[in-house]
């Protein structure tokens, strides 16, 4: 049976032994590299399996794990040419040097993973307040009590209208032209000219790479089940789709942008094609 060494970027992805296995299936090394904030998980992890090793991070720095993956890639590939070399990263700074192994006839790739989703707890709704409807306080009339000996209200006269100012119309002027006289002509505003509807913006330019990208994703779903399904197969037909004069790199530069569209992706050495 042929040796699968997977290279473990614990900086980057966090798998479980089990989600590996899917990863990696048939792994017989694992060679686990972490920080410091990993080396509880990465230390129960070894643990648990004792084909794990552990490689601590040495010094500090943006990409200073991504090194010492880079130099182990190649010793294990050294010391084992003919095993199968799995870097487990979403990282994909990797890919050129993947690239540049399988130019050298090693057979290395790399495999992303995506952390299951875990699900939301259901929020309790909260009750409606109970409303109580307070009875209004009745009003109690007081009793008027009359004084003896209290004079008689006498009422008011009322007041006598004041006369009614009738107002005349006064008649129009009109504007006197010599001796006629002409009456003024209303002028109508004239009606506001209709706003014209703004152009429609210009369609966006598709470029080259996005036509190619386009042309081999419908190539795929035209083949549908007689698409390739394992790694080697797949590359091979994209090398024939780019064309016989692709580089190594041109087809992981096209892998990479399949992925990002979702379109496919690995588990393991099987493709996927669709959807996530």
């Amino acid at each position: 049976m042929k040796e699968l060494h997977a290279l473990v970027d614990f900086e980057n992805v966090q798998p479980s032994l089990e989600a590996l296995a899917k990863l990696a299936p048939g792994f017989t090394d694992v060679w686990l590299f972490h920080g410091p904030h990993q080396a509880k998980q990465a230390q129960a992890l070894a643990g648990s399996n004792e084909r794990v090793t552990l490689v601590p991070r040495s010094g500090k720095g943006s990409n200073a794990l991504d090194f010492h993956i880079a130099f182990y890639l190649g010793y294990v590939a050294a010391k084992h040419p003919d095993a199968q070399l799995v870097v487990v990263a979403n990282d994909r700074g990797y890919d050129p040097m993947l690239a540049h192994a399988r130019m050298l006839e090693f057979n290395a790739r790399r495999v992303g993973y995506k952390a299951p989703v875990a699900k939301k707890a259901a929020q309790v709704k909260s009750a409606k307040p109970i409303v109580v409807a307070v009875p209004a306080k009745k009003t109690v009339a007081k009793k008027a009590v009359a004084k003896k000996g209290a004079p008689k209200q006498v009422a008011p006269k009322p007041a006598v209208p004041a006369k009614v100012a009738v107002m005349k119309k006064a008649p129009a002027k009109k504007a006197l032209v010599g001796k006629k006289a002409v009456s003024k002509k209303a002028v109508v505003p004239k009606p506001a000219k209709a706003a014209q509807p703004s152009k429609p913006a210009p369609a966006p330019q598709v470029t080259p790479e996005a036509k190619i990208l386009a042309r081999i994703q419908k190539g795929f779903i035209k083949m549908g089940s007689k698409a390739p399904q394992k790694v080697k197969p797949f590359l091979r037909h994209m090398g024939a789709l780019l064309g016989k004069d692709s580089t190594a790199e041109q087809i992981d530069a096209m892998v990479a942008k399949l992925e990002a569209a979702g379109s496919v992706w690995f588990i393991g050495d099987e493709v996927v094609y669709g959807r996530k």
